[in-house]
């Protein structure tokens, strides 16, 4: 199976598991505090989703601030190769 298939089977599954998260806790509804505001009561796939999708903003974040630092480095290391080379 191809790289692209696997992707495509994993984006399937991981979506049948919501849906049916989704499905089977939609009448769910749990308090929310978060620090100043406090909301009654939201959907817990709400909850849930939102979280997940957060944590993924979080994470790359993070990675980014490592990956331009690390393409900065790569970047003077190729600028001194490259000034190296072209002295005789």
């Amino acid at each position: 199976m191809s790289s692209i298939g696997r992707r495509m089977l994993f984006v399937a599954a991981f979506s049948a598991v919501a849906a049916v998260f989704a499905v089977q806790n939609g009448a769910v509804h749990v308090p929310l505090h978060l620090g100043i505001v406090r909301l009654r009561s939201v959907s817990l796939p709400v909850v849930v989703f939102t979280a997940i999708v957060v944590g993924m903003l979080m994470v790359l974040l993070a990675g980014l601030r490592a990956d331009l630092k690390t393409r900065r480095m790569l970047r003077r290391y190729r600028d001194a190769l490259s000034g190296a080379s072209e002295e005789p």
